[in-house]
């Protein structure tokens, strides 16, 4: 661990209007950290994403980000403040193409610059080739990249990726795995991911909490991790 705490929850309350899905969610991660959430299908971790970058409102508890109370502010702002998102299902505008996906991740800007593509090019050096190429036409794997390098054409300070591995074939699972490890050690970004495929959550991840009906049932540590049958537990139906 590095450093003070760089995001925060506490008593997080979120959902929607059939009621609250997060229950008074906790979670704490320090700078420079690789925490992922994994739970069940239905117990909330795609409404813990959501709640955090802003798509969805706060009904309680406050959110905590690099020290600054972001819990009342839109998405657009704390994108702005160095949040990166890759939605489940991954987001991306399918008749648009490669270069204007990215130029889409590059409206919320914080300088208000213009992102250079060459940066989402040397994370994924094929986009560069296929650049002219709607974004529907990629596999399903290109498309997770496309999304991740577009979250990351701003220079996030932290990064929440939601399944990426959904709908991928298992050996870009891996490439995705290698290469969020590769960027957190080399340039230090923090990365909160939910999954439930093991094999990337062991590849990536510090540590996990694991949530159920809204809340945190365990903190498991990077031993536990590896531990497959434990945490293969928390996932079964």
């Amino acid at each position: 661990m590095m450093g003070t705490e760089f995001l925060t929850a506490t008593g997080l309350r979120s959902g929607y209007a059939i009621g609250d899905v997060l229950q008074g969610f906790d979670l704490a991660i320090e700078r420079g950290e690789v925490v992922s959430v994994l739970g069940r299908n239905g117990v909330g971790k795609t409404t813990l994403m959501k709640t955090l970058i802003g798509l969805l409102p706060t009904r309680a508890g406050n959110i905590h980000f690099q020290g600054q109370d972001i819990s009342a502010l839109p998405a657009d702002r704390r994108a702005r403040l160095g949040i990166g998102y890759v939605p489940q299902g991954r987001g991306i505008f399918p008749q648009m193409t490669v270069r204007d996906n990215l130029r889409m991740g590059g409206f919320i800007n914080r300088d208000r610059q213009t992102p250079d593509p060459e940066v989402a090019f040397s994370f994924f050096p094929f986009l560069r080739d296929r650049q002219r190429q709607r974004g529907g036409t990629l596999s399903g794997g290109q498309q997770a990249m496309l999304a991740i390098a577009r979250a990351l054409i701003n220079a996030p300070d932290l990064l929440l990726l939601d399944e990426p591995s959904d709908g991928v074939q298992p050996s870009i699972v891996q490439d995705i795995g290698a290469f969020v490890r590769e960027l957190n050690q080399s340039r230090q970004l923090t990365v909160l991911i939910v999954e439930q495929n093991i094999d990337l959550i062991q590849t990536v991840a510090q540590r996990a909490y694991v949530l159920d009906k809204g809340r945190v049932v365990a903190d498991l540590d990077r031993e536990r991790l590896l531990d497959t049958e434990h945490v293969a537990t928390y996932l079964a139906v």
